[in-house]
């Protein structure tokens, strides 16, 4: 009993410190960390929704006709280029969260009062919405034109956000940590934001949370730069309260439902619908890895065995609207996220799941890094990296890239034809003839035959066609290909499971 009140003496004064420093300029992310540590020896207090069932029982439309009104936007007065708007807790997101400000002259939590909102076509009484709170923000900064302050990044929910680069859309999602997502996944919060305000034409702004749940607990520090491509750097220090096999760090979080390398699509009129279309990786020896998402009545759990991993990330690399034919969904649209990590990761795996799904309203595919070991109870976990939001980065992938995957069934369960199309990097320089040669390969429960490469003149890239086959039905058949010029690497490796339906 007297070492459970010490904890909580030291953790109110720590709260007070971090508090009382969040009046100042010199709010430190150590200030944040030290609060981090002190609530990892308490027991856990799950965050509570407000105590208001109208605001709880919002549909969606109702909850989205709700507005923050721009005359309180914050930072709109001193005509920053950040400013910031913010979410009535309910509906979903009935979950409050505590935001302050930092800024150069007065700071402290911000004031939550019915007046900020506009609600729309809702009657909410008074009584109601004054039990509401702030369920989360989002940042405007002018990413498209030098007089319109975009929405570039939000956080509403749990530990996501996310964010977007110029002429972009919302689409993918990333989030602090993910924790037991192959088995019994839990859900830690964001539950305390710092916004620190950006001197006057500042084109980066420095954001720091703390994270919340039954097994972790951490403190985050966010610089943000949008653009062309939106930067992230992330920095975080966690302190797991139990052992923690399933570890995931850089969580991004996206949808597939279908694409030219599925079957069909299920009835919809559009050819392809998806957030993004494959996973890229860089390993740490240096190769280039990607991973076309793809549908399945199964659940797929992919690993990627590496150390010090240079980069993951999940790609929309097809940028065609004729692909997608959505005028309001915009998917050709969606960014690209790619992790860049810092430091030394040490060994590990990169984990891919992709969830079956039969519509585009979940969010059915998770990719992170699982270092090896997990997280242990007690320790100090310190993290960091970059993230990339773009449409697309020359720099991701160097070598030749698959623009392409699709399939023909053979009119036989055993056999499935494998067409791949390859473009860029040094590609499109090679004349027709040019001795290209496939490197295909297949798992030891399957052969191929038939390997073919030539140049497709029309498209300016190289094709790809072989026959895999197995007689092991029950049994996933793992695949990979690359193209090779006299020995030497000209493209990235693909990789597919094969899973029997």
């Amino acid at each position: 009993m007297k070492t459970h009140l010490v904890f909580a003496l030291m953790a109110a004064i720590l709260l007070a410190f971090v508090i009382s420093q969040s009046r100042k300029k010199s709010l430190t992310f150590d200030a944040v960390v030290a609060q981090a540590e002190a609530r990892s020896r308490e027991p856990f207090a799950p965050m509570q929704p407000v105590d208001s069932q109208v605001l709880r029982g919002l549909d969606y439309d109702a909850y989205r006709d709700i507005r923050w009104r721009d005359e309180f936007t914050l930072w709109r007065k001193q005509g920053l280029t950040f400013q910031a708007k913010f979410f009535l807790a309910g509906h979903i997101h009935s979950k409050p969260v505590t935001i302050h400000r930092v800024g150069r002259e007065a700071a402290g939590p911000l004031r939550f009062s019915p007046e900020f909102f506009d609600f729309g076509k809702n009657h909410l009484a008074p009584a109601d919405v004054a039990k509401g709170g702030y369920a989360g923000f989002r940042i405007h900064y002018p990413i498209n034109r030098s007089d319109y302050l975009d929405e570039v990044l939000v956080f509403l929910g749990g530990s996501y956000f996310r964010a977007v680069a110029k002429d972009l859309v919302y689409g993918i999602s990333a989030r602090g940590l993910a924790i037991d997502t192959t088995s019994q996944e839990e859900f830690p919060d964001f539950t305390t934001f710092w916004l620190v305000e950006p001197p006057p034409g500042a084109r980066t702004m420095k954001i720091f949370a703390l994270l919340e749940g039954a097994s972790v607990t951490g403190a985050y520090e966010f610089q943000v730069t949008p653009g062309i491509e939106t930067r992230m750097h992330v920095r975080a220090v966690v302190f797991p309260r139990r052992d923690i096999d399933g570890f995931g760090v850089a969580p991004l979080t996206s949808m597939y439902w279908f694409g030219e390398n599925t079957n069909n699509t299920f009835g919809d009129f559009r050819p392809e619908v998806h957030d993004s279309d494959g996973l890229q990786i860089e390993l740490g020896n240096g190769e280039w890895i990607w991973r076309p998402l793809a549908w399945s009545k199964r659940l797929q759990l992919a690993l990627f065995q590496d150390e010090n991993p240079r980069g993951f990330g999940l790609l929309q690399r097809d940028r065609d609207f004729s692909h997608y034919q959505d005028m309001e969904a915009h998917y050709h649209q969606r960014p690209s996220v790619w992790v860049r990590p810092e430091g030394h990761w040490g060994k590990g795996a990169i984990t891919l799941l992709q969830l079956p799904t039969n519509n585009e309203y979940m969010d059915n595919v998770v990719a992170f890094w699982r270092p090896e070991g997990g997280a242990r109870k007690g320790s100090r976990v310190e993290i960091a990296y970059t993230l990339s939001w773009f449409a697309d980065d020359p720099a991701i992938s160097p070598l030749g890239r698959c623009q392409a995957t699709r399939f023909d069934s053979q009119d036989s369960p055993y056999y499935r034809l494998v067409v791949l199309d390859f473009a860029g990097g040094e590609l499109g320089a090679l004349p027709a003839g040019a001795p290209v040669s496939a490197d295909a390969w297949i798992g030891a429960n399957g052969t191929i035959a038939d390997v073919q490469v030539r140049k497709n003149t029309e498209t300016n890239s190289w094709r790809v066609s072989f026959v895999a086959s197995t007689n092991q039905l029950q049994t996933p058949v793992e695949l990979r290909c690359s193209l090779k010029l006299d020995g030497r690497l000209l493209t990235e490796t693909w990789t597919h499971t094969w899973m029997h339906e």
